[in-house]
């Protein structure tokens, strides 16, 4: 891989620039802060997206700005690639949109995790890395951020081991002995589980053989009882032949009975109706006997006379209601006659000056009104006595009439009350000569019915033997249908413990046949526990070993190569013990790194890196990612002498592009080119 430029867009201090990059060594030069490691940092999110823990969205794009964008170009072999990445400023986090990535001149757009396939397919790097959210390989072959490389030489040797394993892609070693562990456990389990299950094996082969005597047993009692079913069979044919024979005289026995049945039913109802009408007959006579005597001495004559005079009366009562009625309002008229004559005598009393003409009123004025208004209240008074008069009269005339008319009301009563009894009368000496002339009837009807219970019974006597046969006959065949019901029941319940066994032999014979290929199954995941826990963990193990030992061989070489081109001290020398760990000897004394000097320690990082890089190229033979390296600050804390190694690293380094950030202005006479950074009011710009 070579890159070829890079597009930023609101990315951190940077608003809209693009950086071309050369081949060869490439410097990028600038004061701290000014924006270098952005670039390198965009670089990797062009390829392999946001990181949450190491690159996040919120730490690259611009602050205030809601889109930004990178936009790398680089070459494999004859192929041009272009990459675009998209972030955008949601309400409460930066989010990757969707992106696209061009291959000589063809465009595919993608999500940002269809984009980082994409680009692992491209560089070749192993597909199980495509889950992964460390791009190790990238890291410790191109682009290490020297906090990084320190971290891996200082951590615990363990966590380096890791490491190591998944950026040489021999962690799969470990991960086959951890899965064929977790196999094993599994198979563990099969076989606890298999082992329960044919524990019993022998006992149902025992069952087996027990349950085929049972049905032996149910074959030779079959064999006894079928005989025996057929002679019933034949005897209740036989008895069903003669019963049909009868069936024709016991109908006609069941039906003279039923005629019987029914004529005695008769005879019941009629003697039953003949008493309740002669018991009625008796009642109406003596209550006919009774009203007559009542109605002897009653005359009831001239009734419609008697209803108009009571008509009349009624007339003359509500004549002098109303004559009260208008002898009342006349009275009410002369009250209020009279009230207003005294109104006017009292107010005239009050008055001196005339309301209308404004004169005077004499006394004799007003002893003049008086006089005529009590002229008018006397003529009033004579009038009120003489209607309270006739009021007087009215009432009494009234209560007089009330009296005779509810008199007359009474016999009213009286008289209607004697003209229902002699209705009543009527009516019961009717129902008495109904009642006598049905019982006539009803005695001719009871002969009849005795005669023909007669003709019945004699007949029935004629048919009495065929009935007492018939019942005979019937209850032997009763008994042998019991007989041949219980033989056949247990004819029945043979059959059925036979089918029931049958079925139960199926099963054992299918659950057997089962246990029996678990036990072959048993034997064969007994021999892979065997084979896997003494053979296949163990070699796994060896190969782990024998890998590690090609790459510790190879590291350690170029560990302690790259280390003595930078420092040219032969009393100090570094080496990798078994687990990958960096080893400092000073005098012929092992010394701690912690111990060196900030170039000494910078020196063993960077030497480390880059054996690693030559290491994990060596290994991983299809990366495409061979032809560049990024050394970000390889020089922190080099003195000049030091500095001045750093030329033969890069002759030595021997790849078509090596990518320097360094604010050492020494090693711009190293490299073939350089580009400059400047930051001006909070924006970066290369120049």
């Amino acid at each position: 891989m070579i890159l070829k430029s890079i597009k930023l867009e609101n990315i951190r201090s940077y608003l809209n620039q693009q950086i071309d990059f050369p081949t060869g060594s490439v410097l990028l030069s600038g004061d701290i802060g000014c924006g270098k490691s952005t670039i390198l940092l965009s670089i990797e999110f062009a390829l392999f997206g946001v990181k949450r823990k190491e690159l996040s969205g919120t730490a690259l794009l611009r602050h205030g700005k809601k889109q930004g964008s990178v936009e790398l170009k680089f070459g494999i072999g004859k192929k041009e690639i272009i990459v675009k990445r998209v972030l955008k400023r949601s309400k409460d986090d930066v989010k990757q949109e969707a992106g696209y990535v061009v291959i000589d001149g063809v465009k595919k757009s993608g999500t940002h995790i269809e984009l980082r396939t994409d680009i692992l397919n491209i560089l070749g790097y192993p597909k199980d890395l495509v889950t992964k959210s460390k791009d190790l390989v990238y890291r410790y072959t191109v682009y290490t951020p020297q906090e990084d490389m320190k971290q891996i030489v200082y951590e615990d040797k363990d966590l380096r081991l890791d490491t190591l394993r998944k950026v040489f892609n021999i962690d799969k070693y470990k991960k086959i002995r951890e899965n064929s562990q977790i196999f094993t456990r599994e198979l563990k389990e099969r076989r606890k589980n298999f082992e329960g299950r044919i524990m019993d094996l022998d006992d149902k082969k025992k069952s087996l053989v027990d349950r085929n005597n049972e049905i032996i047993n149910i074959d030779k009692d079959l064999i006894e009882i079928m005989p025996k079913v057929d002679d019933i069979k034949k005897v209740v044919k036989n008895m069903k032949e003669q019963i049909s024979k009868k069936e024709k005289d016991i109908n006609e026995y069941n039906k003279t009975k039923k005629e019987i049945e029914l004529e005695e039913l008769k005879l019941k109802n009629n003697l039953e109706k003949r008493k309740q009408n002669n018991n009625e007959i008796i009642k109406l006579s003596k209550e006919i006997e009774v009203v007559k005597k009542q109605l002897a001495n009653v005359d009831i004559t001239n009734v419609e006379a008697f209803l108009k005079d009571i008509k009349d009366k009624e007339i003359q009562l509500n004549f002098f209601r109303k004559t009260i009625l208008e002898i009342n309002k006349k009275l009410a008229e002369f009250e209020t006659k009279k009230k207003h004559s005294d109104e006017t005598k009292a107010k005239v009393e009050r008055i001196d000056e005339c309301p209308l003409c404004l004169q005077n009123v004499t006394s004799e004025h007003k002893l003049a009104i008086n006089r005529k208004e009590d002229d008018v209240i006397k003529e009033l008074n004579e009038h009120i006595i003489q209607h309270r008069e006739q009021e007087v009269q009215n009432k009494a005339k009234i209560l007089s009439i009330e009296k005779e008319i509810n008199d007359m009301r009474k016999k009213q009563m009286e008289i209607k009350a004697i003209i229902v009894k002699k209705e009543a009368l009527v009516e019961k000496e009717k129902r008495k000569e109904l009642l006598e002339r049905e019982q006539e009837k009803n005695k001719q009807e009871i002969g009849k019915i005795n005669m023909k219970k007669i003709e019945l019974n004699k007949k029935l006597e004629g048919i009495g033997k065929v009935d007492t046969e018939y019942k005979k006959l019937r209850t032997e065949l009763e008994n042998k249908v019991e007989e041949y019901r219980k033989i056949e029941l247990k004819k029945r319940e043979l059959e059925v413990k036979k089918e029931e066994i049958s079925k139960l032999l199926k099963a054992l014979d299918e659950e057997i046949k089962s246990k029996e290929e678990i036990k072959v199954r048993l034997s064969k995941i007994i021999q892979y526990i065997n084979w896997l826990e003494d053979h296949f963990v163990k070699l796994m193990g060896t190969i782990e070993k024998h890998v590690m030992l090609q790459v510790y061989r190879e590291f350690n070489d170029l560990f302690k190569q790259w280390f003595s081109m930078l420092i040219a001290d032969e009393t100090l020398n570094v080496r990798l013990d078994d687990e990958f760990t960096p080893l400092v000897e000073q005098n012929g004394y092992e010394n701690s790194i912690m111990n060196l000097s900030g170039g000494e320690r910078t020196s063993v990082a960077l030497a480390y890196r880059l054996a690693l890089n030559r290491v994990i190229n060596d290994v991983i033979g299809n990366i495409k990612t061979k032809d560049i390296i990024i050394l970000d600050e390889p020089t922190d804390g080099f003195s000049s002498e030091q500095l001045d190694k750093v030329r033969d690293v890069l002759e030595e380094i021997n790849v078509k592009q090596v990518i320097l950030v360094s604010h050492e202005s020494k090693i711009e006479s190293f490299v073939d080119n350089v580009i400059r950074i400047s930051k001006r009011e909070h924006v970066s710009e290369v120049s």
